[in-house]
């Protein structure tokens, strides 16, 4: 099984489309989490439509998405504690700021909202951001994969080429 990481789409605003390398890798088995600002609620439908999926929804989503989707959540898959938020405010510490938002503490946070990758331990806990689909400024588009083997858990980050 392959988890899946990706956030801040900001479709159809800043990027057309999705990008195909993500559809080509998801398939039926996979598992696929979005930490929000899809800016689409088509979006949200596509991917629903082609993987298991878990979402929440951003600052960037509007009512219909905000509808659909809780601010946060935990989900548990192969014993592992997952926790999925976007975030808010400044990218200077949000880090702290999405790991005070959980109790308890899941074994892993997912979050968004800076379009930064970022892979470190707060106590036990590992906080993975895949960066932004949409890229930013200073880095590229991005999205990330979960690794579950052996009780233990990581996460690795992929640049993505948006055509």
């Amino acid at each position: 099984m392959r988890i899946f990481v990706i956030s801040d789409t900001h479709i159809p605003g800043r990027i057309g489309s999705f990008p195909k390398e993500i559809i080509k890798k998801i398939k039926s088995e996979d598992i696929l989490f979005h930490c929000g600002d899809f800016t689409s609620i088509d979006v949200y439908r596509r991917l629903g439509q082609m993987c298991r999926f878990y979402g929440v929804y951003g600052n960037m989503d509007d009512y219909a998405l905000r509808s659909e989707l809780p601010k946060q959540q935990f989900v548990k898959i192969k014993g592992i504690t997952i926790g999925l938020i976007h975030g808010w405010g400044s990218p200077v510490g949000l880090d702290n700021r999405v790991y005070e938002a959980f109790s308890p503490k899941p074994d892993v946070i997912l979050f968004g909202h800076s379009h930064s990758k970022m892979s470190k331990k707060i106590k036990e806990t590992l906080l993975f951001n895949p960066g932004a689909v949409a890229g930013s400024w200073n880095e590229s588009p991005s999205y990330g994969e979960l690794f579950v083997e052996n009780g233990g858990i990581w996460g690795e980050h992929f640049d993505l080429e948006i055509i």
